[in-house]
């Protein structure tokens, strides 16, 4: 069994999870490490637009979200997300090759829940989407994870 950190502790059998990237092996490679988590679903777009499009259908509980993609980029996904109240539980995880803070603040002050960079890091990966399905589920911060010291 891969060992996936926090989330060998955690149960995603009733979560779902998206990834948006205009490039296909950035969402296989995220989709290679989170699929032994075990999510109910694990849903992959290379178009941001189709993404969008199927979001209130799909209802992800988080997003893996790239910000720089061609037609719908990833601050105009995040906006759209943001202003329907439907979709207020969703976590959105901006990721992206850009890492100055001005990009890093803008992402949360629009409302992603959380910025990892790329190149991904999977133990920061994990320990991202463990804090994020921690949120969801109404718990802290498990002791795993908080020993760790992630800041991701």
């Amino acid at each position: 069994m891969m060992d996936i950190g926090p989330l060998n502790n955690i149960d995603c059998s009733n979560l779902s999870l998206m990834i948006v990237d205009d490039i296909p092996i950035n969402t296989k490679l995220l989709g290679k490490l989170l699929e032994p988590a075990g999510f109910k679903t694990l849903l992959q777009y290379n178009n941001s637009q189709l993404a969008l499009d199927s979001v209130k259908t799909v209802n992800p509980d988080i997003i893996l979200l790239d910000i720089m993609m061609p037609g719908v980029d990833g601050f105009a996904f995040l906006s759209s997300v943001r202003e329907d109240k439907s979709l207020d539980h969703v976590r959105v995880v901006l990721v992206s090759a850009v890492s100055e803070s001005e990009e890093v603040h803008r992402a949360l002050s629009m409302g992603a829940n959380d910025y990892l960079t790329k190149p991904i890091n999977a133990k920061r990966l994990y320990s991202c989407v463990a804090q994020q399905i921690q949120q969801i589920l109404g718990g802290g911060l498990n002791d795993e994870t908080e020993k760790e010291g992630i800041d991701c």
